[in-house]
């Protein structure tokens, strides 16, 4: 018998959210960097824009490293989804009792 579960991700993508907030911010920068690069003398300047190009290829690399991430963890859950499952109960358990014992 194979399980399916059709909405495995969660619809609202946060991890995206959060990749694309920091790309709307390293574009605001690069326009006050433009606007601000006007005044600036030529060495500032080339070490902001590298700075700038830099950031992006960051947050391009995290993108990509987030949607790799999200793929293999909902391929193996579709694998194994009650060995996961009993991995998943172990944990809360586990939790359960160490911070149980803190208090």
């Amino acid at each position: 018998m194979e399980l399916y579960y059709k909405d495995l991700i969660s619809q609202d993508e946060t991890l995206d959210k959060l990749v694309d907030d920091l790309m709307l911010v390293v574009q605001g920068v690069d326009e006050l960097a433009k606007a601000a690069g006007v005044a600036l003398p030529k060495q500032p300047r080339e070490e902001l824009a590298s700075r700038l190009t830099r950031l992006k290829a960051s947050c391009g690399r995290l993108k990509n490293q987030a949607f790799a991430g999200a793929r293999a963890t909902d391929q193996l859950l579709r694998r194994y989804p009650y060995s996961s499952l009993g991995f998943a109960v172990a944990a809360g358990l586990l939790a359960g009792i160490i911070i149980g014992r803190k208090r």
